[in-house]
């Protein structure tokens, strides 16, 4: 396993909440995590699966943050532009069906459920328009997958407030139209 996984597990472990926001911006101050990459397709199920983990402890938290890893992974870079779909609101998708236990052969409301968690987050996305950040669509895809865990898994998880602090190192940043920009009022823990 490469290393960035294994610290970005180490992370969830070690700050495991019901915060998942929270979580994002803990594993996004790592060294490993550039302002865009397809690592955020990682970030987004390893920090839902640990915010589940933390309200209803009853799995086997390493063997799902694996499982994140191995299919998170397969995600190539770029998807959001190239194939209309980010990786982060795929990141959604492999949350529910790793909690779920869903396969491309499950059947009924699981199996559905799973993607319309992908498609609810893709809509927060899309509502929001372009160009891509990564740090955008994954919160905005973590918050979707909040609303999905509550509906679909009866989890409720406690989403802090997302304020950027990144806009600076982004060239296609969008500034006020982005729903996390702000250049007052930061709070002191947020990044």
């Amino acid at each position: 396993m490469e290393e960035w996984c294994v610290r970005l597990m180490s992370i969830c472990k070690d700050n495991a909440c019901s915060d998942p926001v929270k979580l994002f911006r803990m594993m996004v101050r790592d060294d490993h995590v550039p302002m865009h990459g397809p690592i955020h397709h990682s970030i987004v199920p390893l920090a839902m699966v640990t915010a589940v983990w933390s309200v209803k402890p009853d799995f086997d938290l390493d063997s799902y943050l694996t499982e994140v890893i191995s299919r998170s992974s397969e995600v190539p870079q770029a998807v959001c532009g190239l194939w209309g779909c980010c990786g982060s609101a795929i990141g959604a998708g492999i949350f529910e069906s790793i909690m779920t236990r869903t396969g491309p052969l499950s059947r009924g409301k699981r199996w559905g459920n799973c993607n319309l968690s992908t498609s609810d987050a893709l809509r927060a996305i899309g509502d929001v328009g372009g160009p891509r950040c990564c740090k955008r669509n994954a919160v905005l895809s973590i918050i979707s997958a909040c609303n999905s865990a509550k509906e679909h898994l009866k989890v409720e998880l406690s989403p802090s407030e997302f304020v950027c602090t990144r806009y600076r190192d982004s060239e296609e940043c969008i500034g006020s139209k982005c729903p996390f920009f702000s250049t007052k009022n930061i709070p002191k823990d947020v990044d």
